[in-house]
């Protein structure tokens, strides 16, 4: 659950945090755009006068009142100017901005306004050049209002912003013309190329004014309505027709002359100035109207987006919290039900499962449906999970509780041969007793005892199935007895015992619980290394007192294991596994198993280590529990010539244990 409600938060955070930036970002455009707007029309409008005063000084260089308007209204540009300039770091957020870059480009023209002012002041420009000039100037100023509004076209304002371009456009084209044909009044006549220029700009105004003016409404539509249908404008649209369509050829002064153009513009420099100027300022009140229609409905659309995108995110919030909440509640309900799952079978699987499989395999009775109790979740997938544990378990204690029943009939069988197997070599070994006794031929003697020491190996033999299946060896001793007898009679229970030597043993006796159980295990370990160390070295068992009892070395010069094979060794050594002869491999290496489980039985700690002589050294550690130091051995005879020993020699022909 957390990773969907995480996500939807920050879904519903960027969706409601971008809206909330768009609609930030209109406002302050609009915001931006209202003053800029205003600042640079002011301009726009300073830079269209200056522009027909100079045509009008152009025109007519000694009227001395064009001179002083001229002069007066460059002093209001260059006041519009500086106000624009004011305002321009504040319409573009950073350099790569069109509108600061257009600010940018027009502010560092400045100059150019001068240059054409010192031109035409000078002489050096004619009425074309001038005009070309400052219309470019005007053009630049009405790019920057046009940019102004290109923010605005979102939403509902898109057609009133595309319209207030437009109209500024034909307000150009209107006050163009103007300039023009004052300049040719001032002038007394219009040239050819005036006078295609002057149709152009009608023409171009005439066409475009009708399309704009149907999508106008509100009141930008009164404006134009009043501004069409007063008198100043029509008598415009009259004089600017009457301009466009007089004669092209002037009447010749003598009859055959030949014919010149008819540069008589036939409208009147007062009438023209009474028209046109409030002609003029009525399109600009259209074009002001619609620039801040645009802005208003701009602003409203970026209120409205604001008031929706809090509207909607709260509803979203809402709805997503409240089904965070449902989500929440099913997936506790859904998480307290895998709690208790997960608790009643790890109860199960951790504690009564171990429990019943040991109770089966040794031997006890089990009762599937009192001991299991079947785990019910209802039919969902949980449920169905709980039915296939339960499943599962069932067939695992019955596999379990199967597998001990044929374990324990098998070992049954095994025990009994073992035992049978036992019970024939202990007669063997009575009767080669009572041969041995009556027989005097040293030859046949030294036979009978070699036969006397393969039975007991035999023996032993059998005692290792005996420890194997469980049950204990059939040998016992009460009194205790001494280590070093311990160690010699381990010895001769070994086929090579001629190849080992015992090199010391403390004086202290085994108590007489384990020392059938010692023999045995240290009986197995002399014949591992004696079966893997070559014929010709020696295997030596060394005895010694350490802290917590005595150590017994038995090392072999073999080929040693592999560091996997020591850590396999000493992992059975350490934790006897349950021995199944049901399932011995090809290869069974049943010592180290007969040793791990006489060790557990009474305490001793074996391990296996790589001897320095290159072979294998067996420890075997006999607690202290199982030692008496108090009654000390008695010492053997001194041989002449020999030092002392703490042991007794080996016989030079021993006999098994019995």
């Amino acid at each position: 659950m957390l990773i969907p409600s995480v996500s939807f938060l920050v879904l519903w955070t960027v969706m409601t945090a971008t809206g909330f930036v768009q609609a930030g970002e209109l406002m302050l455009s609009v915001a931006r755009g209202r003053d800029g707007i205003a600042a640079f029309t002011r301009l726009a409008d300073g830079l269209r006068e200056e522009r027909r005063l100079t045509q009008v000084r152009l025109g007519d260089p000694d009227n001395g009142q064009a001179h002083s308007a001229l002069a007066a209204q460059r002093r209001r540009t260059d006041e519009a100017v500086d106000a624009a300039a004011g305002i321009a770091p504040t319409l573009g957020p950073g350099e790569d901005n069109e509108i600061a870059r257009t600010v940018r480009d027009f502010l560092s023209d400045r100059d150019r306004l001068g240059a054409v002012r010192a031109d035409v002041d000078s002489g050096r420009t004619d009425r074309a050049t001038a005009l070309a000039a400052y219309s470019d100037l005007v053009v630049a100023a009405s790019d920057i209002s046009s940019a102004l509004l290109r923010p605005m076209e979102e939403g509902e304002s898109v057609s009133d912003a595309v319209l207030a371009r437009r109209l500024l456009t034909v307000h150009e084209q209107h006050a163009r013309a103007d300039a023009l044909l004052a300049g040719s009044i001032a002038a007394g006549g219009m040239d050819y190329e005036e006078t295609a220029h002057f149709t152009y700009l009608t023409a171009a105004y005439r066409d475009t004014l009708p399309d704009a003016a149907n999508g106008l409404r509100g009141l930008p539509r009164e404006r134009y309505d009043a501004m069409v249908d007063s008198a100043a404008w029509r008598d415009t649209e009259n004089m600017s027709r009457m301009v466009v369509t007089r004669s092209p050829v002037a009447p010749p002064e003598t009859p055959g002359a030949p014919a010149t153009w008819n540069s008589a513009i036939g409208v009147g420099a007062g009438a023209w100035d009474r028209a046109a100027r409030p002609a003029d300022a009525a399109l600009g009140r259209v074009v002001a109207a619609q620039a801040d229609l645009a802005a208003d409905t701009a602003w409203n659309s970026a209120l409205r987006r604001i008031g929706w995108g809090a509207a909607g995110s709260v509803l979203t919030l809402l709805a997503g919290a409240a089904a965070i909440v449902a989500a929440s509640r099913s997936s506790r309900r859904l998480t307290a039900r895998l709690r208790r799952l997960r608790t009643d079978t790890l109860g199960l699987s951790d504690t009564r499962l171990p429990a019943i499989v040991d109770s089966a395999r040794a031997g006890g009775r089990v009762d599937l449906d009192a001991e299991l109790p079947r785990l019910s979740y209802g039919d969902d997938e949980i449920g169905q999970v709980a039915d296939a544990f339960n499943t599962a378990q069932r067939t695992a204690v019955g596999a379990a509780v199967k597998e001990a029943e044929i374990r324990k009939g098998a070992n049954r069988v095994f025990l009994g041969i073992a035992y049978r197997n036992q019970t024939l070599v202990q007669r063997q070994l009575s009767i080669l007793d009572e041969i041995e006794s009556d027989e005097d031929d040293p030859r046949a003697l030294r036979r009978l005892f070699r036969l006397d020491h393969l039975a007991t190996r035999a023996r032993r033999y059998a005692d290792n199935l005996i420890i194997l299946s469980g049950a204990g060896s059939a040998r016992r001793w009460r009194d205790p007895m001494p280590v070093a007898d311990v160690l010699r009679a381990a010895i001769t229970e070994t086929e090579d015992y001629e190849r080992v030597r015992l090199t010391s043993a403390p004086r202290a006796r085994l108590r007489g619980a384990a020392v059938a159980d010692v023999v045995h295990l240290v009986a197995e370990l002399v014949e591992n290394a004696t079966q893997f160390s070559p014929k010709a070295c020696s295997v030596d068992v060394n005895c010694g007192r350490v802290s917590g009892g005595v150590a017994i070395d038995v090392e072999d010069r073999g080929l040693g294991m592999t560091e996997d094979g020591y850590a396999e060794a000493n992992r059975i050594l350490a934790d006897p596994p349950e021995f199944d002869v049901m399932a011995l491999p090809e290869e069974p290496r049943l010592g180290l198993f007969v040793v791990a489980r006489l060790a557990a039985r009474h305490g001793v700690v074996v391990r296996l280590r790589p001897s320095p002589y290159g072979g294998t050294c067996a420890t075997a550690v006999v607690p202290e529990h199982l030692l008496d130091w108090a009654a000390q051995t008695p010492r053997p005879a001194v041989v002449p010539g020999e030092p002392r020993s703490e042991i007794e020699p080996l016989p030079a022909e021993p006999r098994g244990e019995r």
